[in-house]
């Protein structure tokens, strides 16, 4: 799969594993920076994709959606849409021991 200059290889569950639908639970979440994520949403939602969160702004300054692919992987969708500090929406910073 391609998006601009941008490549993801995927590939079918080899024999003696499963796909996270087969499963019935997430195994991974792929973020995707897209810079006209309305297009790609309103793109994604008129080609069927099942959207498991609808596009809005995080409390951390991302406007993003999620969807899950036939196979049962997450995929979010996200564009930068502001700066906020952590301290903002309440993260904790922590240093490596």
């Amino acid at each position: 799969m391609y998006l601009g200059k941008a490549y993801i290889m995927v590939n079918r569950p080899k024999n003696g594993t499963a796909s996270p639908a087969q499963l019935g639970s997430a195994t991974q979440s792929l973020t995707i920076f897209v810079e006209n994520i309305e297009a790609h949403y309103d793109n994604a939602k008129s080609q069927g994709s099942q959207i498991v969160e609808e596009l809005h702004e995080t409390e951390y300054g991302e406007f993003q959606y999620a969807a899950i692919d036939l196979d049962g992987h997450h995929w979010l969708f996200s564009r930068h849409a502001k700066d906020v500090s952590p301290e903002h929406w309440g993260a904790t910073l922590t240093t490596q021991p």
